[in-house]
């Protein structure tokens, strides 16, 4: 099987950084341990009324919900197992500190990589395995480029083999799986006003992905669960997120490895799993129920222990999570974090954001990096929406999205984020205050947002939701 990558120019973690497939391993003189694993199997003795599945075996991880998640038991574990798997696929196969992982370019000029392909497989299996009959699917990837190139899908059915065995029987299997979320091989014609639809992004700051971890390129896979228009469970996987209480919060970049924590994580990689203690962090959040996280590792630990479906449920740390006080009380709104995008090209093109942050900063709010670059002085740039993980658990107060006139967002570039810091007590709207509407959601499978949103904001609401939609009047001379 082919080596995927080497991290270039590193030759000290040339062994650390290699992503390999089972194959290789023994040639390279080392190895990353290739976990084989089933899907626990539970029957689920009360279905949802009339919108579940009509089989009555559903994919269900042993462990305990918050019990504020009771109404949604079902949905929530499927979408933890779907995410979980597809973090662990993506975090094999995240390079160490460079982009040389095999990619494509798509017509808007973003790269695809192999953790896309692999990741949407997963996750979209995992899902339609228990909701094969009653939801609809949309997702970013379809399989045509896999289909024209054996070589590519070689990979991706090797990756996804490495870490995720026993459930993705052949190639062809999996192409299905990937083509799930473009709609093509559903049967039942119906599901064009379904009111269930899942929507995914497999990798969402792609970007980040392939910085690598090395440098802290962030990155999410982004599930949520649309239902009568409304987002009703999202979960953000964030494979290379720093836990808070991660020194790695604190470097630069943010989330920057250390030569020590590389170290140690190829240990912790050879023998325990994918995930360090450290790093990998997943937000879950239900309409009503609240928005909580978990480290990724203690997830893994318990789905790659799983005995039997009769074992008990293991109790999870689950963590409540709660923006910071939008009142005044804790921060006053100079003092806020703003969280934002790496590509500036494409989430500020017209610098409008920095003119914000001076508005609301102050005539000091902005500094001028080594190459001559202006930026926010009290900023936090990552890539993929873990930016709302970062606002719902109160570590920054700020989120701006301003792409170029006449793009809209897609609806997977929202919906997991939106839910997550709405749930912790936060606020998104588009750039004027207008409330994001997800009504039309799949109908016809409709995967964007309606023309007339004009950029995201999201903040921790209250006067500080208040001050971004003020001075992006000020700024752009109260124009709608």
């Amino acid at each position: 099987m082919t080596l995927l990558m080497l991290a270039r120019g590193c030759p000290k973690f040339a062994a650390m950084a290699a992503i390999l497939l089972p194959s290789s391993v023994a040639a390279f003189g080392g190895r990353c341990h290739s976990l084989h694993f089933s899907t626990t199997i539970r029957t689920l003795s009360v279905l949802r009324g009339g919108s579940s599945s009509a089989t009555s075996d559903h994919q269900y991880l042993p462990i305990s919900l918050p019990d504020t998640f009771k109404e949604r038991t079902e949905d929530v574990h499927v979408a933890l197992l779907s995410v979980l798997h597809a973090s662990r696929v993506t975090r094999h196969l995240q390079p160490i500190g460079s982009s040389d992982i095999q990619t494509l370019s798509k017509k808007d000029a973003s790269p695809v990589t192999v953790g896309d392909f692999a990741s949407q497989a997963v996750a979209l299996h995992t899902i339609h395995n228990t909701f094969a009959n009653s939801d609809m699917y949309i997702a970013e990837e379809g399989s045509d480029a896999l289909r024209n190139d054996e070589e590519l899908l070689e990979k991706v059915w090797g990756a996804v083999n490495h870490v995720h065995t026993g459930d993705l029987n052949s190639e062809e299997e999996l192409l299905k799986a990937i083509d799930y979320g473009q709609g093509i091989g559903e049967e039942d014609q119906s599901l064009v006003t379904k009111q269930r639809v899942w929507v995914l992004d497999p990798i969402d700051g792609t970007k980040g992905f392939l910085r690598g971890r090395f440098l802290g390129g962030q990155y999410c896979i982004a599930l949520a669960l649309i239902e009568d228009g409304e987002p009703v469970v999202s979960v953000l996987g964030c494979p290379n997120l720093p836990l808070p209480s991660s020194e790695s919060t604190k470097a630069i970049p943010y989330g920057a490895w250390s030569e020590n924590e590389v170290e140690n994580d190829a240990a912790t990689c050879s023998s325990n799993g994918l995930f360090s203690s450290s790093r990998g962090c997943l937000f879950v959040a239900v309409r009503g129920g609240g928005c909580f996280e978990v480290p990724l590792h203690i997830l893994e630990k318990y789905l790659l222990e799983q005995s039997s479906p009769e074992s008990a449920s293991a109790n999870l740390p689950w963590k409540r999570l709660h923006v910071t006080a939008n009142d005044g009380t804790a921060k006053a709104k100079h003092e806020a974090t703003f969280c934002l995008g790496v590509e500036r090209g494409f989430s500020d093109p017209k610098g409008t954001v920095l003119k914000i942050a001076q508005v609301i900063h102050g005539p000091d709010a902005l500094i001028v990096d080594d190459d001559g670059i202006k930026d926010i002085k009290n900023s936090i740039r990552m890539d993929g929406q873990g930016k709302y993980g970062l606002l719902a658990r109160g570590d920054a107060e700020y989120f701006l999205r301003l792409p170029k006139d006449g793009y809209v967002d897609f609806i997977w570039d929202v919906a997991a984020g939106y839910l997550c810091l709405k749930e912790a007590g936060g606020k998104m709207s588009d750039s004027f205050g207008r409330a994001i509407d997800f009504s039309d959601i799949g109908k016809g499978r409709k995967a964007k947002l309606p023309e007339h949103v004009k950029g995201i904001f999201g903040s921790n609401g209250g006067m500080f939701h208040d001050a971004l939609v003020n001075a992006y009047a000020e700024v752009n001379g109260c124009e709608d």
